[in-house]
This record gives C-alpha cells, sequence and structure tokens, in this order.
C-alpha cells in the first residue's frame, strides 16, 4: 500500500500547474464590482496625470509680478512722504525725481 502512495523521485522539481488538474471549464473572470473598481482607479490616474495649463501659471506669475511692482512703488513713496516729513519739507515741495508723484498730482 505504501508504495502505491509514494511519488517517484524526479529530477527536477515538477510544474506547478502540471499538479493541480482543471475542476471546472469556467474560466476566471473579474466581477462586477472588481470591474467597477478597476474603471474608477483608471479615472482616478487619467484625471491624476492630465497635462496643467500654462496658460493658467503664467497669469498667475504675471498677476503676482503686477501686485509686487505696486507694493513696491507704494513702499518707495511712503519712504520718500517719510524723508520729507523728517526734513520738514511742505505738501508742496517739488519732488526730487519727475517719476515719483504722490496721489494729489495723480488725480489731476
Amino acid at each position: 500500500m505504501n508504495t502505491q502512495l509514494k511519488q517517484p523521485h524526479l529530477s527536477h522539481p515538477p510544474e506547478p500547474l502540471a499538479l493541480l488538474a482543471p475542476t471546472t471549464n469556467r474560466v476566471a473572470g473579474a466581477s462586477w464590482l472588481d470591474r467597477a473598481a478597476m474603471r474608477v482607479g483608471l479615472w482616478l490616474v487619467l484625471w491624476g496625470s492630465r497635462p496643467v495649463s500654462n496658460a493658467e501659471a503664467l497669469a498667475r506669475h504675471r498677476h503676482r509680478a503686477f501686485l509686487a511692482q505696486e507694493r513696491a512703488q507704494r513702499e518707495a513713496e511712503a519712504a520718500l512722504a517719510t524723508r520729507l516729513w523728517m526734513h520738514g519739507a511742505s505738501s508742496d515741495a517739488v519732488h526730487p525725481h519727475p517719476c515719483i508723484r504722490t496721489s494729489d498730482e495723480r488725480e489731476t
């Protein structure tokens, strides 16, 4: 009896699929839940790898540069006004640089 249960000694290991006999003719497929999960995953991968619009980034950069330029101009005008005030100059004093104007001159 023991001789029937023993497997013959092979020089190489057996193939894993050769040992398993097919029990059914059904081909393994994905269930509807698996297919839905794969489709959602595909949509997320495609959405995550979409190209970024350079026009929006360029517009943001230009707007930030414009705001920084305006802020620098306001700070320069405030520093000039502070220096003029510290030296006792009146508001009618002529500015040393023709590009710098006060808010009163802008309104006219």
